[in-house]
């Protein structure tokens, strides 16, 4: 009985934490959105102490670490790293620790850097960093709810067949599509990798899961659609990101894909789905996730989950600083998006749009790479309903972007690099074109939108 009780109330609050909107203040979200809400608006400035004190144990360790070795293995595996991972994480703590005490700011460089469009965008109020903080904080704590108390195992007997049959990954990847598409991304890829290393995927599936349905989520989607007009139609504007998602998966799932192996992460025993001969699929489904939530003890699951919590503020979040704010500071000042997109104009020029607005849509289509937030600020003015709406839905679809997951995906340990991000943002872009042509021309016929 012990035993069920924690499968299904356990597996229960961690459905209701991550999946299930809740309306506070007139604002229906998934309960991760309002607890950034209320820590930036209730706790915001001791919130951001917080971070401060991270970004110096950061800075600090990283620099001492280098030269020092710990009698302590965790200590060691926490701070040591390659030599370009401590170059960015120390350059990342060193900007995060600038832009929110403003140092610099008399200088050409320390300018840039504290520009609301580049270090501005990264941290401090309504910063991106700040989100992923408290995001990370918040949910990877939460997360063994959804991953370590039988739920997976529940979901994945049940769609197996399914997931298996139309994307080629195990049923157990469901819950890593449901947790980005209804609630972030960053935790979809989390999921994902720490799936993987635990046995419930091999190495190709691990690549098209985080690959193919770890998209920023609905919250975000939202934000985007209403900064672009799009609030009034938002279930058209998500239900075309799903579609286009989907169709891409569908596509990514059959490619060769030579460099991921169907191995498992340390040669591990595969997890099994199958359903034994002579028993139902809903009873198999139940026992494995009964044997599951037995087998984990809950303050394992927690001390395991605090540990994750610090190898990211310490591996992940100063190395998405770093990237991030160079790659806004080279969109923001530098014209290489308009250079590297031109070709694009005359694809919008054909396509049917007027060449003022195929000029807006030629580096937005590319300026997600950077960050998912800079397409629809190229694209916010255009005077196209249909270019919005295509760049908008695009910025979601092409998936990767450096300030955020495309950094977390190369730290992942599938066995991505940046030529492997670049190579999914440009395969993704290339895929959606056709797709969403088509999508704003249907829409456009229905008088939703007007170009």
């Amino acid at each position: 009985m012990a035993t069920k009780l924690k499968f299904v109330l356990l597996s229960l609050l961690g459905f209701i934490f991550f999946l299930v909107p809740f309306t506070i203040n007139g604002e229906s979200s998934i309960l991760i959105s309002h607890i950034v809400t209320f820590v930036n608006e209730q706790i915001f400035e001791g919130f951001i102490l917080f971070t401060v004190a991270c970004s110096w144990i950061v800075l600090l360790g990283t620099i001492i670490f280098t030269f020092y070795t710990s009698k302590s293995e965790y200590l060691n595996s926490v701070f040591k790293a390659s030599p370009l991972n401590v170059f960015l994480r120390i350059v990342g703590s060193f900007l995060y620790l600038m832009v929110i005490n403003g140092w610099f700011e008399q200088s050409a460089i320390g300018q840039a850097i504290l520009d609301g469009g580049t270090g501005g965008t990264m941290a401090g109020d309504g910063g991106l960093l700040t989100t992923l903080y408290i995001t990370f904080f918040v949910g990877i704590l939460a997360l063994p709810l959804l991953t370590h108390f039988g739920i997976v195992e529940f979901m994945g007997v049940l769609l197996g067949p399914v997931m298996e049959k139309v994307f080629k990954v195990p049923g157990y990847s469901t819950i890593d599509a449901i947790a980005s598409f209804v609630g972030d991304g960053t935790i979809g890829i989390v999921v994902t990798d720490t799936q993987y290393q635990r046995g419930y995927y091999n190495q190709r599936e691990a690549y098209v899961i985080s690959t193919s349905f770890s998209i920023v989520g609905i919250a975000f989607a939202a934000a985007v659609a209403q900064e672009l007009g799009f609030g009034s139609i938002f279930p058209v504007f998500y239900g075309s990101i799903i579609i286009v998602t989907l169709i891409i998966a569908f596509i990514t799932a059959r490619l060769p894909l030579k460099k991921f192996k169907r191995t498992y992460y340390e040669n591990q025993e595969p997890k099994a789905a199958d359903v034994p001969e002579g028993k139902s699929t809903f009873k198999h489904a139940y026992d494995s996730a009964l044997e599951q939530a037995e087998s984990t003890k809950i303050l394992e699951a927690i001390v395991e989950a605090l540990k994750h919590v610090i190898s990211i503020f310490v591996g992940f979040l100063p190395i998405i600083m770093a990237v991030g704010t160079f790659s806004l500071i080279l969109a923001e000042y530098t014209p290489i998006f308009d250079i590297i997109s031109a070709p694009l104009v005359y694809v919008y020029d054909f396509i049917g749009y007027s060449t003022d607005v195929a000029r807006q849509m030629a580096p937005a289509s590319l300026a997600g790479f950077a960050d998912m937030y800079l397409p629809a600020l190229f694209i916010t003015d255009s005077p196209s309903e249909a270019s919005r709406f295509f760049i908008g839905v695009l910025a979601f679809t092409q998936l990767v972007f450096m300030s955020e997951t495309g950094m977390i995906l190369v730290k992942t340990k599938i066995g991505l690099n940046f030529f492997d991000i670049l190579k999914i943002f440009l395969f993704r872009t290339i895929i959606s074109l056709p797709i969403l042509v088509l999508l704003t021309n249907i829409l456009a016929a229905m008088n939703i939108i007007s170009f």
